[in-house]
C-alpha cells in the first residue's frame, strides 16, 4: 500500500495539503497451471513401487505453474493407494499450486500400479513313469498332480495359484495308461504361465508263476491218449499264474508226442 500526499505551496512558502491518495496493489489472480499433471502407470514390483510413487509426487505429477506476482508452493492430497489385485493399486491425486497471497490453482492425475507380467516358471514339470499296480496307481497320480508335476513358479507382485487340465488316463494294455497334463500358474491379477508333462503307468513285470506245471504220466490207450493230453494242455499242466496289472493268457509250444 502506498499513500501519496499532494501539497500546494505559494511563492511565500505557505502550504496547504490539497489531497491525499492511497494506492493499493492487490493480487487476485491465482497461479496459472502452465502444464497439467500427467497420469503415470508403472509395473508392479511387489513393494508398493514406493520410489516411483514418491518421485511422481515430488515432481507434482509433472505439473508446472507460474504466478506473475510471486512464486508458488506446491501441495497434494495423496493419502493411499487403492487395494487391488496382488500389490497393485491406483490413486487420483490433486496437486495444488498456491501463491504468497493464498490464491491457488489445481490439477489432477492418477498414479497406477499394474501387473501385466505372468509368473515365472522357475522349474518345469517333469514326466513321471510308475509301474502298474492294477488299480490306476491313484496315490502316485494324485501326489504328482498335487505337486504340479514338480513344477515351481513365482511372481514378484503376488503369489500364484496352480491348476491343471487332467481328465483321465488313456486306456492302454491292462491297467496301464498315460496322460499329458498342462499345469498352469496364475497370479492374483489373472496373468498365467504353463508347463506340461506326462504321467505314465507302464507294465514291465512278467506274471508271477504261482504254481509250476506238473508232469503227467498216463497208461497208453493205443489211440494217443488224446483226451488226457488235451485236458492236461488245457489245464496248462496244472500251472497257475497271476499278474497285478491284468489277466494272463496262456499258450504252449506243444507240437506232437515223440514216437
Amino acid at each position: 500500500t502506498i499513500t501519496r500526499v499532494f501539497t500546494a505551496t505559494d511563492d511565500a512558502g505557505n502550504a496547504t495539503v490539497a489531497a491525499a491518495q492511497t494506492i493499493t496493489v492487490i493480487d487476485t489472480t491465482a497461479p496459472s497451471i502452465d502444464m497439467e499433471a500427467m497420469d503415470e502407470t508403472v509395473e508392479c514390483d511387489g513393494a508398493g513401487n514406493s520410489e516411483a510413487l514418491n518421485a511422481w509426487l515430488a515432481n507434482n505429477g509433472g505439473a508446472i505453474a507460474g504466478d506473475v506476482c510471486n512464486g508458488v508452493t506446491w501441495s497434494n492430497d495423496f493419502d493411499a493407494l487403492s487395494d487391488e489385485c496382488g500389490a497393485t493399486g491406483s490413486v487420483t491425486v490433486t496437486f495444488t499450486a498456491t501463491d504468497g497471497c493464498g490464491l491457488a490453482s489445481s490439477t489432477t492425475a492418477t498414479f497406477t500400479i499394474e501387473d501385466t507380467t505372468a509368473p515365472s516358471m522357475d522349474a518345469e514339470a517333469s514326466d513321471e513313469v510308475v509301474e502298474c499296480d492294477g488299480a490306476g496307481n491313484i496315490d502316485a497320480l494324485n501326489a504328482w498332480l498335487a505337486n504340479n508335476g514338480g513344477a515351481s513358479a513365482s511372481d514378484v507382485c503376488n503369489g500364484v495359484t496352480w491348476s491343471n487340465d487332467f481328465e483321465a488316463l488313456s486306456d492302454d494294455c491292462g491297467a496301464t495308461g498315460s496322460a499329458l497334463v498342462v499345469f498352469t500358474a496364475t497370479d492374483a491379477c489373472g496373468n498365467a504361465t504353463s508347463t506340461s508333462a506326462r504321467f505314465t503307468i507302464e507294465d514291465t513285470t512278467a506274471p508271477s508263476m504261482d504254481v509250476l506245471s506238473a508232469d503227467e504220466t498216463v497208461e497208453c490207450d493205443g489211440a494217443g491218449n488224446i483226451d488226457a493230453l488235451n485236458a492236461w494242455l488245457a489245464n496248462n499242466g496244472g500251472a497257475e499264474a497271476s499278474d497285478v496289472c491284468s489277466d494272463v493268457t496262456w499258450s504252449n509250444d506243444f507240437t506232437a508226442l515223440s514216437d
